[in-house]
Parts: structure tokens; sequence; C-alpha cells
């Protein structure tokens, strides 16, 4: 009756992962039968409730994963300390070649067989268009899709697919700003906008903020875009006055 009581209650575990390296934070920790998890701080240390005969994942893209189950002795001492493989990578095979250069380039490039490179195009295939992934996606990816059934669900009990999702949407919105920004040119914002020059970019967000500007650009109308700036102009230039931000304007000497 005493261990099934001891088996059914939490503790707080204290873990340290002792790997003599820089690379031992943000590694993640799962309870699989609990289904939580967290990651260690800057100096490898991580804290996460278990139980008896709990299982804890842990992994990192730089270590080998390693599964720890949680004995009586563990739980009772409530602090845990391990090492973590380092992963290898393997280098692809290097081939020798037994040709002899002779340093004149017009004899060695008679000498050295050369492969030719067929294309997709050379095939008559068309060339793979679909866009090079930015690293946000790249990481969702990695996170997901990339990481296999065991690891994408790790990495969602953990809440690093969340975290990684959302750097991902405030990065698609900052490249959406950016693009828009330069849409138009400064003199377009300082005088028909009346936007000062050091405001030019905050404006931009304030603008889309709003869903519309938004639903414009994905529909490139950047006309429309320009409706709604000088609509919004005016309340956007009460707000930083508001705020004290906007600079005081120099004495009219004419």
């Amino acid at each position: 009756m005493s261990s099934l009581l001891t088996a059914q209650n939490n503790t707080m575990l204290e873990g340290r992962v002792l790997n003599d390296s820089v690379e031992i934070a943000s590694i993640t920790v799962v309870n699989i039968n609990m289904r939580m998890g967290t990651v260690t701080n800057l100096d490898g240390v991580f804290e996460i409730s278990v139980r008896v005969n709990d299982t804890l994942n842990i992994s990192a893209v730089q270590y080998e994963s390693k599964r720890i189950i949680i004995t009586p002795v563990i739980y009772k001492r409530k602090k845990l300390s391990l090492y973590l493989v380092p992963k290898l990578n393997e280098l692809d095979e290097v081939v020798i070649s037994n040709i002899d250069l002779t340093g004149d380039m017009t004899k060695d490039l008679k000498a050295v067989p050369l492969k030719k490179f067929i294309s997709p195009t050379s095939l008559g295939i068309p060339e793979n268009a679909k866009p090079t992934m930015t690293i946000e996606e790249r990481r969702v990816y990695a996170a997901t899709t990339g990481a296999g059934p065991l690891g994408s669900l790790i990495n969602a009990i953990s809440g690093r697919t969340k975290m990684l999702k959302k750097h991902l949407k405030i990065s698609k919105f900052k490249m959406m700003v950016e693009r828009n920004r330069e849409t138009f040119s400064d003199s377009t914002y300082i005088k028909s906008l009346n936007i000062p020059e050091h405001l030019i970019e905050d404006f931009v967000y304030y603008i889309f903020e709003d869903k519309k500007a938004v639903h414009l650009s994905n529909q490139g109308d950047a006309m429309a875009i320009l409706d709604l700036m000088l609509l919004k102009s005016s309340g956007y230039l009460k707000l930083k006055e508001d705020e004290g931000v906007l600079l005081n304007k120099p004495p009219n000497d004419e």
C-alpha cells in the first residue's frame, strides 16, 4: 500500500545536464507519462514534475535522445544529473583520383573524365518552383513534420512548436510590412501624408495593425493601401502628438 501511494504522488525533480558545452540550454525534457515538458536553462538545469516509473525523454538537435525511468531512488532524492551523447555527423565518402596531373591545364582537362550534369529542364521536366523556406519556416518544419511522430509530439507537449509558430507569424508580418514600406518613396510619406521621416517605419507598422491593410496587401492592391494610409495618417499624427513623439517644427524664417 505504501509503494502504491508513493507511485501516485507527484514530486518536483531538479535535473542538470553535465555536458561541458555551451549548447546545454533549451534542451527539451518531456515526461511522456504525464504529457508535460520543459526546457533547460543556460546552466543546463531543469525542473519537472514526476512520479515513480514515469519516463523522461531528453532530446536536442546536437545530442542523441535519452530516456530515463524514474526509479524510487531518483524519486526520493528529487535530483538527477546526466550526460548526453553528442551527435556525430558522418562525412560523405571521399574518392581519391588515381589520375596523375601534369600542371598543364590543357592536358589535365583532357585527362580528367567530366560527368555531364543533367538538369530537370534538359530532360523536359519542370524544375521545382517551390520557394525556398525561410529560417523560421525550416524550424517549424523540423519541429513538426521533420521530427517524426514522437519528435512532433514531444515538441507539441513542451510548447516548442507553439513558440516556433509564433516566431514564424511575427517574421511573416515583419516581411510584409517591410515589403509595403518600400512600395512608396520617402517623399510620398513626407509630402503626401505629412509623416516625419523618422516615423515612416513606425507609421507603416501602425497601418498594418489594421486587418484591412493585410487583406489589401495579400491582394497586391497598392493604391488601396495608399488610400487607407491617407485616411489613417491624421489619426496617427494625433496619437504621436499626444505621446509627445513628434518633433517640434523649426520656426518659419520666411
